[in-house]
C-alpha cells in the first residue's frame, strides 16, 4: 500500500479526501457511531501519511504543494440513536469504503456494501395528527391504555386535553366500543347483601349512608345516580380503601363505595345492586345498573379510523379470564349422617348446597373418612372409629367436587389399605387429592389446576395428629405439618400459582381463633398464601387479613351429624374469584345443618345473626 502511494501523484489524493469527506457529510446523520468510524479510518490514513514521509525522506524530495484537505464538520447527534444494520460486515463494508473512496485507480479493491442504515422515522407534525384526549370520567386504567395506542401511532395522532381534541374518549358516546363494569362495595365486615338502585340513588343524593369514592368514579356516576350530596367523600383513588373502612359506622350499616370491577379487593365486600352482582357465575352485564360503555366522539371518518385501529381493552370484565373457587369445611359422611342418607337418599344432603358448589370452577370438599368395602350399616349414636359405604361417592361426585383435601384425621380409621383403595377411587372418578396420599412423598404433592389463565395450587397438612393418621415414607395417610409447607408454598408462588392452604388444626369450638391457631395460620401466610382456610373446625370461626392473605380459620361442618351446638352446625362455603391471576374478592354463602345431615341456606335474620357473632370474634 506504502508503494502504492509513493507512486501517485499528490493532488489526486487531496481530490481523494475531498470525495470521501462529501460522501462522510451524506452518511453522517445516520448515526454517529459511523462518522467515528470514519474519522478512525482518516486518522489512520494521516498517521500513515507521515510515517511514510519520515521513513522514506532519504529516498525522495518532498512535494512543492500540498492540497489542503476539507475536514468535515462533526454531525449533531440525534435524540435517538438510529439502530445499526443486522450485521457487522455492512457497517465494516460502509467503513473501508469510505476510507478507499474512488480507489480502484490506485489498485485497491473495494469492499461491497452489504446493507443500509434505514433512514430516520420522524413524528409527523403535530397539526398533521388527529388529537386524542379521554374524558375525566374514563377510568384511570383505560386512559393508560389510550395513552400507550397514541405513543405506538405518533405519526397518525397527538395526545391532548380534552377541549382541544379531534378525538375524544367518553362514557357519554352513544355508540361505545368498549363496557366498563363498575361494583357496589363496602368493607368485607359487613352484614347487609344488597341495595336497590333507588335506595343507592338517595344515599349517594341525600347521604343517608357514608359513600366514599374516587374523584374518576364520581363524575362518571353522576349521570346514573345524581348529583354527589355533600356527604359524599369524593377522593383519589388511592385513598378510598382506607377512608372507606374509616367511615364505616357498624357492621349493619355498612359504609359504602362505587368502583371499577377489576380493582376490587378481597377486603371488600360485593354488595348485589337490584340482585345482581358482578360476581355472579350468571351475571348478564346488560342489564346491570353500573354497566357504562366508553365510546369515541369526533369527524365521522377520524372516529372510522379510531375504531378500525384500537387494539386497547374492550372492557374490564371478562367470564373468560374469572375463576370461581369454592372452599369447604368438614364433611364425614358417617354416623347419623349416614343413616339420614340412607333413609332419606344418598343425595339429599347436598340437595341446597350443591348449586353453590356446581356453580364453582373449582369445588374443594375435606373428606375425612375413607370408604370401605365392609362398613357396616351406619349407626347414627356409633363411635368416632369412621368408615363410609361405597356408595356415598355420588354424593361427592354430585354436588360437583374436583378436588379432595387429604388432611383428615380420621383417613386410616379403617385400615391403611382402605385408604389406598380410596385415594383410587378419587383418581377413577376424576378428582384431584392433596394434603394425603399413597406415601409421604404422595401427601406432599400439591394438586394443581390452570383455568381461564389463572394457575391455581391446593396444599395441606395435619397438626393435630394422631400419628396413626399420617402417612409415612411407605405408607398412606395425611401429611403432618413439619415445617416444609411454608417453603412449598413459596417455590409455588413464585411459579406463578396462586396458593390455597388448608391446615388440619386443634379442634377449638369457639368463634374466635386463640392465639396459637392465629399465629399458625400467620405462618402460612408469611410464606406467601393467596389463602389460608382451617379444615380441622367442625365450629365455624372468624375470619383475618395477614400480609394480603386472606384467612378462614374455620368454615366449620359441611356435611356431619354434630346438632349439638349451634356454632356446629352453622356452616360456611367460601367462593374465591379470581380474575387475571388476582384474588378479586370472596363471597361467603351461610348454611344451617338440619336432620344431622343437610346443610340448608340460612334465613336473612339466621345470616345476620351469624355474620355479626363472626365478625365481632375476629376483631371487627
Amino acid at each position: 500500500m506504502k508503494r502504492i502511494l509513493v507512486n501517485q501523484d499528490y493532488t489526486k489524493l487531496g481530490r481523494f479526501f475531498q470525495r470521501r469527506d462529501a460522501e462522510a457529510q451524506r452518511v453522517a446523520p445516520y448515526a454517529s457511531l459511523r462518522f467515528h468510524v470514519h474519522l478512525l479510518g482518516r486518522g489512520f490514513g494521516v498517521l500513515w501519511f507521515l510515517f511514510f514521509l519520515g521513513g522514506c525522506g532519504a529516498a525522495g524530495g518532498m512535494p512543492t504543494a500540498v492540497p489542503t484537505a476539507v475536514w468535515p464538520t462533526s454531525p449533531p447527534l440525534l435524540s435517538v440513536v438510529q439502530p445499526l444494520p443486522a450485521t457487522a460486515t455492512g457497517v465494516v463494508g460502509d467503513a473501508v469504503g469510505d476510507v478507499v473512496g474512488d480507489a480502484a485507480t490506485l489498485g485497491i479493491t473495494a469492499v461491497p456494501e452489504t446493507s443500509t442504515i434505514p433512514t430516520p422515522v420522524t413524528p409527523a407534525p403535530a397539526s398533521s395528527r388527529l388529537r386524542l384526549a379521554v374524558d375525566t370520567a374514563v377510568p384511570t386504567t383505560f386512559t393508560h391504555a389510550a395513552q400507550q395506542f397514541a405513543q405506538q401511532r405518533l405519526t397518525q395522532y397527538s395526545w391532548s386535553e380534552p377541549d382541544a381534541a379531534d378525538l375524544l374518549l367518553t362514557p357519554r358516546s352513544e355508540r361505545p366500543f368498549a363496557t366498563i363494569i363498575y361494583a357496589l362495595a363496602a368493607p368485607f365486615p359487613t352484614v347487609p347483601d344488597g341495595l336497590t338502585l333507588a335506595e343507592l340513588q338517595t344515599a349517594w343524593q341525600t347521604g343517608s349512608l357514608p359513600i366514599v369514592v374516587g374523584e374518576n368514579t364520581a363524575v362518571t356516576m353522576t349521570p346514573i345516580l345524581g348529583t354527589p350530596g355533600t356527604a359524599v367523600q369524593i377522593v383519589p383513588d388511592g385513598e378510598v380503601r382506607e377512608r372507606l373502612w374509616a367511615a364505616r359506622p357498624a357492621a349493619t350499616s355498612p359504609s359504602l363505595t362505587i368502583l371499577p370491577f377489576d380493582q376490587l379487593t378481597p377486603d371488600l365486600k360485593v354488595l348485589a345492586l337490584d340482585g345482581q352482582t358482578p360476581l355472579a357465575a350468571d351475571f348478564a352485564p346488560e342489564n346491570y345498573p353500573l354497566t357504562v360503555g366508553i365510546g369515541v366522539e369526533g369527524e365521522a371518518t377520524a372516529v372510522a379510523q379510531f375504531r378500525a385501529q384500537w387494539d386497547g381493552p374492550t372492557g374490564n370484565y371478562d367470564p373468560a379470564k374469572i375463576t370461581r373457587i369454592a372452599l369447604t369445611g368438614v364433611t364425614a359422611l358417617v354416623r347419623a349422617t349416614a343413616f339420614n342418607m340412607e333413609q332419606r337418599g344418598i343425595l339429599w344432603p347436598g340437595e341446597e348446597v350443591g348449586p353453590v358448589l356446581r356453580a364453582a370452577d373449582i369445588a374443594h370438599i375435606s373428606n375425612e373418612v375413607s370408604f370401605a368395602p365392609d362398613c357396616p350399616y351406619p349407626n347414627p349414636i356409633g363411635g368416632t372409629t369412621f368408615c363410609s359405604d361405597d356408595r356415598y361417592l355420588d354424593l361427592i361426585l354430585d354436588i360437583g367436587t374436583d378436588v379432595i383435601d387429604l388432611t383428615g384425621n380420621h383417613l386410616n380409621d379403617w385400615g391403611r389399605d382402605n385408604t389406598l383403595r380410596t385415594i383410587e377411587m378419587f383418581e377413577t372418578a376424576g378428582l384431584q387429592t392433596y394434603g394425603g396420599g399413597r406415601n409421604l412423598t404422595e401427601a406432599a404433592a400439591p394438586a394443581l389446576f390452570e383455568h381461564h389463565g389463572n394457575r391455581i395450587a391446593f396444599v395441606g397438612c395435619n397438626s393435630f395428629g394422631p400419628q396413626f393418621a399420617w402417612a409415612t415414607e411407605t405408607s398412606p395417610g395425611a401429611r403432618p405439618c413439619d415445617g416444609a409447607l411454608p417453603t412449598d408454598i413459596a417455590s409455588l408462588r413464585d411459579e406463578g400459582y396462586l396458593v390455597f392452604v388448608t391446615l388440619q388444626y386443634t379442634e377449638y369450638y369457639q368463634y374466635a381463633a386463640p392465639p396459637d391457631q392465629v399465629q399458625f395460620f400467620r405462618e402460612m401466610a408469611a410464606a406467601g398464601a393467596t389463602a389460608v382456610s382451617g379444615s380441622q373446625a367442625h365450629h365455624a370461626q372468624g375470619f383475618a387479613f395477614y400480609q394480603d392473605t386472606f384467612i378462614h380459620y374455620g368454615p366449620g361442618n359441611l356435611f356431619f351429624d354434630q346438632m349439638d351446638m349451634l356454632g356446629t352446625r352453622q356452616t360456611f362455603v367460601d367462593t374465591y374469584v379470581v380474575v387475571d391471576g388476582r384474588l378479586l374478592s370472596v363471597e361467603l354463602w351461610t348454611g344451617l345443618i338440619e336432620n344431622y345431615a343437610r346443610p340448608r341456606q340460612m334465613t336473612p335474620a339466621e345470616r345476620s345473626q351469624l355474620l355479626q357473632t363472626i365478625f365481632q370474634a375476629s376483631g371487627w
